[in-house]
């Protein structure tokens, strides 16, 4: 949902997590967890795997080689390179470079620079196609990882005409993973501040409100519900972040990152949020749960927005989960 506000332009305006254009065509489904660590099947090697040669100069273009034709009849990952970062899951963001090759052909379909220059950030989650999410269950922010998808996993048995890649070709990705960030908030628990609302969160993270039978505070009001040990925000960053916001009046969520499944990315800009925003999560360390109650001054006015009403006073939960620059 994107937000305007009176006069700016307002709120969350969501930036684009792709590969490039060609790789993530498939669509992501419903989560479905298929273990308590892992939102997919964790890595598994196998001979095909271990056939291919991968250069360990984590950071630098790798030099790859592999008996072609070769597929498998499963998803297979060796792992070249360990890091010692955070997990990847399939709950998480990651940044990343990558070289995609035919595994049919042996050829080089496609690949980021290596440098640091365009490492894409995307989600990786279950169901999507190609099957990145089982390729990568597993490792850590820092490995280099090569693996075999069969072509069912890879393309849905389509193949990708422009790419010379065929129906039954299998693909070979080298994959180093440069960020893994964080799939919800994490630190320490800071006690509730009075005249907030209670905030539950399952499992996962997600949160719910409980709105106080009062009238809203005329204030911006901001505090930790979580207090992260990362870096802090500043402005001008890319932050990475999970959030839910909430109608005071009626304690009606009107829009949540949580909803898709997916963490969310803003360029802290002024007049790219609205201002209660930007300040309750600007100074904050990665890792960190804020909650913020909103004025109308501050969020969406006399005029409101879309599904908020105007003179609304808002109150959004946020999950600040890593930040690029």
């Amino acid at each position: 949902m994107r937000f305007i506000r009176p006069k700016k332009v307002a709120l969350l305006r969501k930036t684009a997590l792709s590969l490039s254009a060609l790789l993530l065509v498939g669509t992501l489904t419903a989560c479905t967890t298929t273990s308590d660590n892992y939102a997919c099947e964790a890595i598994k090697s196998g001979v095909q795997a271990e056939s291919i040669q991968v250069s360990a100069d984590f950071g630098k273009t790798p030099v790859v080689s592999f008996p072609s034709p070769l597929s498998a009849e499963t998803v297979q990952t060796k792992v070249i390179v360990e890091g010692d970062g955070p997990v990847f899951t399939g709950r998480s963001l990651v940044e990343f470079e990558f070289s995609g090759y035919n595994g049919g052909s042996g050829q080089l379909i496609q690949q980021t620079a290596f440098d640091g220059s365009e490492s894409p950030t995307a989600f990786f989650g279950p169901n999507q196609v190609p099957n990145f999410c089982e390729a990568l269950a597993g490792a850590k922010e820092g490995s280099r990882v090569v693996s075999i998808i069969p072509a069912a996993d890879a393309h849905g048995g389509e193949g990708i005409p422009a790419l010379g890649v065929g129906p039954t070709d299998a693909l070979v990705f080298v994959f180093d993973l440069r960020r893994v960030f964080l799939e919800k908030a994490t630190g320490t628990a800071v006690a509730p501040e009075a005249g907030f609302p209670a905030v539950v969160t399952t499992p996962e993270g997600v949160p719910g409100v409980t709105i106080p039978n009062t009238a809203p505070p005329e204030e911006l009001r901001i505090a930790q519900l979580i207090r992260g040990s990362g870096e802090v925000v500043e402005l001008g960053q890319l932050v990475t972040m999970h959030y839910s916001g909430f109608l005071w009046a009626d304690s009606e969520k009107f829009d949540s990152s949580w909803d898709s499944g997916q963490a969310t990315q803003f360029r802290l800009q002024e007049g790219g949020l609205i201002d209660g925003f930007l300040e309750a999560v600007v100074g904050q360390p990665v890792g960190s749960q804020v909650i913020a109650i909103i004025p109308p001054a501050q969020g969406y006015g006399e005029a409101g927005a879309g599904s908020i009403p105007p003179g609304a006073t808002l109150v959004f939960v946020i999950d600040i989960l890593g930040t690029s620059n």
